[in-house]
C-alpha cells in the first residue's frame, strides 16, 4: 500500500478511536441516584474536570504525534518520487516536466500541517484546556518540512537541469 494510503488509514483509525473512547470508558463513575434522579456532588465534578484535562492533554500530544507521522510520510513520498525522476535517465526537458508533475508531493507537508491544525482546533473546542500551541506546532512543522524539501531536493536539481538545458542550447 502506498504511504499516502497509509496516512488515510491511520487518520481513520484515530477518528474511530476518538469516537469510541466514551464507549470504552463506559458510563461516568460517581453518579449516585437519589430516587430516580441522578445526583452528582462537587467532588465528582472536580474529578471529572481533572480527567477531562488529562484526556485533553493526551489527545493534544496524539495530534502532535500524528502530525509528525504525516510529515514523515510526506517527506518519504516526495523523496521517493524525486529519486524516480532523477534516476529516470530521461532528457532534460522531460525531467523538468516530470518535476512539475510531482510538485504536489512537495506541498504535502503543508496540507498535512493544515490537517493537524484543524484536528488540534477540534480538540481545543472539545477540551478547552488542551492548548492552542499544538495547532500552531502542526502548521509550523508543515511549513518547515515543505521548505526543507524544496530547498534541499527540488530547487537545486531543477536549477541543475535548467543550466544543463542552456548549455546544450
Amino acid at each position: 500500500m502506498r504511504p499516502l494510503h497509509w496516512s488515510f488509514v491511520i487518520l481513520g483509525l484515530i477518528v474511530i478511536a476518538i469516537f469510541l473512547i466514551p464507549a470504552i470508558w463506559g458510563p461516568q463513575q460517581g453518579l449516585r441516584e437519589a430516587g430516580e434522579i441522578p445526583v452528582m456532588d462537587s467532588n465528582v465534578l472536580k474529578e471529572m474536570a481533572q480527567e477531562g484535562e488529562i484526556m485533553g492533554v493526551a489527545l493534544s500530544w496524539a495530534v502532535v504525534g500524528f502530525a509528525v507521522l504525516l510529515q514523515l510520510i510526506a517527506w518519504g513520498s516526495a523523496v521517493t518520487h524525486f529519486r524516480k525522476v532523477k534516476k529516470s535517465g530521461a532528457e532534460v526537458d522531460e525531467q523538468l516536466e516530470q518535476l512539475d508533475a510531482i510538485d504536489v508531493y512537495f506541498d504535502l507537508p503543508l496540507y498535512f500541517g493544515l490537517l493537524g491544525t484543524v484536528l488540534a482546533f477540534v480538540l481545543v473546542t472539545i477540551f478547552p484546556d488542551a492548548g492552542l500551541m499544538f495547532a500552531y506546532v502542526s502548521t509550523a512543522l508543515g511549513i518547515v518540512v515543505a521548505v526543507i524539501l524544496r530547498l534541499s531536493y527540488l530547487t537545486p536539481y531543477r536549477q541543475e537541469l535548467i543550466a544543463l538545458h542552456k548549455r546544450r542550447g
